[in-house]
């Protein structure tokens, strides 16, 4: 009776159409095993388990995909042999865990490194591990050009910033604790509390490109950068020590590997309260907050799924990478902040090609694979970028932009002049009589206006990014930054 009436009631909302359609033509069969033999409902149910399992694991990927690159840039500040070799080829921003490594040199195409790296400024890098004790990281007071220090959680998420935006310029002594720390705060000392125990500084000095003494400056900044861990903070010789940190690493076999290492990495360092629901949706594929992994104990269908899984999920990243963000109708690709919330995919996209992404506030990063007419961007060909004058973008003090040529592979291309950027911080860069400008793209050198060349590879793909620090109002919008988006023009 009950029933009845719920039916009626439906149908009186819905209308008799609403309720046939609300009923469903699976929901109408009163036996949708009919006329199956038992063997036949066995496969279908089967398949349609490792069909759930397929979809899982691929959200699963895409949740624990910044886990492990956390993990992959922590392995190797854990491994002394790997460590002494990246930081004597200066591959990377490195030094061992709680300390801060240095670059001292802007990227080139000698440089190979596992992110898409940038042409405008200097790195410096810091992975924090918490768990055993607070780390007191302190960085100077500098006002004269554009600085900041992206803060990061194992997720590879975003925190409020320190730098020429965020702080004004100042610096001081931070104290970074874990999310289970207590404790007094020594004086002189700013809190920092993590959500997880593992975290990452992103430290970035700009400089003019056009003044060689720029790189000792930035040097001199970088000797005023230090790490000490709390038990060493107020000792006579303690300032600037580090406690080695020693974290056993397990490794991982098998077509199941990743969720073995995902479920661990999930339990090292737990996500934020408001995204765990988000992780209660994988128990069914063995993957539960608290407890290992066991593949071998999962349902062979489950197991096939996840294993088909696996076998996709590298094109799946490839695509979402090559087409990241907001496309506008000129090509380009906004890329997402790196403040995600439940945007998992965008996060994962932003780890694997740049392991951290600014904020908005901070800065809107561009990239494109094609010109105006939706054709792939070859070297074989000649291309120019003008910009109208009131498309040139706006931006706050000490803010600038430039655009960075980079193969398929998301590393430098080599060229004859050594140019893997260009942009407004370029003092010969020549404007056009009526403010606009014209940026030449093109392996050949174009007669009359090197200055305003982007050297191209000699043959094959490539792809720009647009990167705007500290943008203004206007150009950081979503609702009005397309003005600031020209197309690519192919010539001839």
């Amino acid at each position: 009776m009950k029933r009845k009436l719920l039916v009626v009631a439906l149908a009186a909302i819905l209308g008799t159409a609403g309720y046939a359609t609300l009923k469903g033509p699976n929901l109408q069969k009163k036996n949708p095993d009919a006329g199956m033999t038992m063997q036949e409902i066995k496969a279908r149910d089967d398949q349609s388990k490792e069909n759930w399992a397929y979809s899982l694991g691929v959200q699963a990927y895409v949740y624990g995909l910044p886990l492990k690159i956390f993990d992959r840039e922590r392995r190797l500040r854990l491994n002394e042999r790997k460590l002494d070799f990246v930081m004597s080829r200066k591959i990377c921003p490195c030094a061992p865990v709680n300390e801060f490594g240095h670059m001292t040199k802007l990227a080139t195409s000698d440089d190979t490194l596992p992110y898409t790296p940038n042409n405008d400024t200097i790195y410096s890098g810091v992975l924090l591990e918490l768990k055993d004790e607070p780390v007191v990281v302190t960085i100077p007071d500098v006002f004269d050009r554009y600085w900041s220090a992206q803060i990061a959680d194992a997720y590879l998420e975003n925190l409020p910033y320190i730098g020429i935006r965020s702080t004004g310029g100042k610096g001081g002594n931070f104290l970074f604790v874990g999310p289970d720390w207590q404790g007094g705060v020594p004086e002189g000392l700013s809190l920092r509390r993590m959500p997880t125990n593992s975290a990452v500084i992103a430290l970035r000095y700009g400089l003019a490109k056009d003044s060689p003494e720029e790189i000792a400056n930035v040097m001199d900044i970088q000797k005023q950068v230090f790490t000490t861990s709390l038990s060493n903070w107020g000792k006579e010789d303690g300032f600037g020590k580090v406690n080695p940190v020693q974290m056993e690493r397990k490794a991982y076999d098998g077509d199941l590997a990743f969720f073995e290492k995902m479920a661990d990495l999930l339990n090292e360092n737990p996500p934020r309260e408001h995204q765990r629901d988000a992780v209660g949706m994988f128990q069914s594929i063995g993957i539960e907050l608290g407890k290992p992994f066991a593949g071998d104990a999962l349902d062979p269908a489950i197991q096939r799924g996840l294993k088909r899984a696996m076998n996709d999920v590298d094109n799946i990243m490839v695509w979402k990478v090559k087409y990241r963000g907001t496309p506008y109708a000129t090509r380009w690709n906004n890329l997402h902040e790196g403040e995600y919330g439940y945007h998992f995919i965008n996060r994962a996209e932003g780890a694997l090609e740049g392991l951290l992404v600014h904020s908005r506030e901070e800065g809107v990063y561009f990239s494109t694979y094609e010109d105006v007419d939706a054709n792939l961007l070859d070297g074989s060909q000649k291309y120019v970028l003008h910009f109208e004058k009131d498309e040139i973008p706006q931006l706050q003090d000490k803010g600038f932009w430039s655009l960075t040529m980079y193969g398929t592979n998301f590393q430098l291309i080599d060229n004859e002049i050594d140019r893997y950027s260009i942009g407004d911080r370029n003092t010969d860069l020549q404007y056009n009589d009526d403010g606009s400008l014209t940026i030449y793209i093109q392996h050949e050198k174009p007669e009359g206006v090197e200055s305003n060349w982007l050297p191209s590879p000699d043959e094959g793909l490539f792809r720009i990014n647009y990167r705007i620090y500290l943008p203004g109002e206007e150009t950081r919008n979503p609702d009005t930054l397309h003005k600031f988006l020209p197309g690519i023009q192919k010539v001839g």
